[in-house]
């Protein structure tokens, strides 16, 4: 990673403090393969480049500024690129924040609690080849990227007054119309702050061992599994699922949306071990989820392995649902990496023989800067 320390004179002149900017990115090219069979007969096979084995490559800046008696400003702006094809970049994040003895907070797009907190069990990197089940309650409300980045988010980091010890709050704020349904109703929609949602994070960590858990809420939305696409992006948990709508649970106007996520490591030296559940529910319907993961590092190499299982109850159709991941990194220097990753993912009806699978694998290389 390049550090740029940019002088801004004019601030430097007024209060004697320095601006800084931060230029870093991620080039990812990955040779993908997915296929998809549908009751064992074989509905898709496609072969082709992607960028999202190690991670969306990516190019974003980021910098603070000192504002003295303790404080300081910082900002963050971070673009996905696509970059085996020439479509637009796409914002990742963008937020900017203050801290200081009151602890900090960030207001803007950014990652969820839930998610980083569920990543952290995942020796893959939350990206690859199919198999990790966790993904399936983090690809969207109905459609949305939240939980796994939400838009117009404020995230507070309380103090720290244990060592190790992290307390996040989240509001998120959906900016639904909150409008009467006609210029003569009295009674607002049903949609009345749609999105809107909060939460709270609770993380540990003190050397090889972490813990961590997040709970949060969001008003009138379903649980959607993503992008209904069996494509190279392997991530889709949607491409497994044997439905005919990625929608699997309705929006409630009585019921909000509950996600709860819960990760524990330890680093053992000679592997690290994790496991997360998490369960995302509407009143009485879910998808809920288990990871094991282990990585043993083995010199310039790391071996990755993960199994997850997972269940999805509605008031129509209830599926289980099995997944797996393996892998090995090869770090050819601190920032570049050859890697091989391959996964399943299995959806089965229950009471039933539909059942639906894909597999796949990509050999890539990344390079972080």
């Amino acid at each position: 990673m390049k550090k740029t320390l940019v002088a801004v004179a004019a601030m430097a002149a007024v209060t004697g403090a320095m601006a800084d900017a931060t230029i870093y990115g991620v080039i990812d090219q990955t040779y993908n393969t997915a296929k998809t069979t549908l009751s064992g007969s074989v509905i898709s096979n496609k072969t082709g480049f992607g960028a999202y084995q190690m991670g969306q490559s990516l190019l974003g800046v980021k910098g603070s500024e000192d504002l003295g008696n303790g404080m300081k400003a910082s900002y963050l702006y971070e673009f996905g690129l696509q970059t085996e094809t020439t479509a637009a970049p796409t914002n990742r994040q963008s937020f900017v924040g203050l801290s200081g003895g009151f602890g900090s907070i960030r207001i803007g797009k950014q990652y969820s609690q839930a998610f980083n907190n569920s990543a952290a069990a995942d020796p893959l990197g939350a990206t690859g080849s199919p198999g990790a089940l966790y993904l399936a309650a983090m690809t969207g409300y109905n459609g949305t990227e939240a939980p796994l980045r939400q838009d117009r988010g404020i995230q507070y980091d309380l103090p720290s007054f244990v060592p190790g010890l992290n307390v996040t709050l989240t509001k998120v704020l959906g900016n639904a119309n909150s409008a009467p349904t006609n210029s003569s109703s009295t009674t607002e929609t049903n949609n009345i702050k749609t999105g809107d949602g909060t939460g709270v994070a609770i993380s540990y960590a003190s050397g090889p061992f972490y813990a961590g858990y997040t709970t949060d809420t969001v008003t009138n939305t379903g649980i959607n599994f993503g992008t209904n696409d069996d494509s190279i992006a392997q991530t889709s948990i949607a491409a497994a699922v044997p439905a005919t709508s990625n929608t699997i649970v309705a929006a409630s106007a009585t019921n909000k949306n509950k996600i709860n996520t819960t990760t524990l490591s330890y680093d053992l030296g000679m592997a690290k071990v994790s496991y997360n559940t998490g369960k995302m529910s509407v009143g009485s319907q879910y998808l809920s989820s288990n990871l094991f993961g282990v990585s043993i590092p083995m010199g310039a190499a790391t071996l990755l392995a993960s199994s997850s299982t997972g269940k999805v109850e509605t008031t129509s159709t209830d599926y289980t649902l099995k997944g797996s991941q393996y892998g090995v990194n090869y770090a050819m220097s601190k920032r570049t990496t050859a890697y091989w990753h391959t996964g399943s993912l299995t959806a089965s009806v229950v009471g039933s023989t539909v059942q639906k699978k894909v597999t796949g694998y990509g050999i890539g290389l990344m390079h972080a800067f």
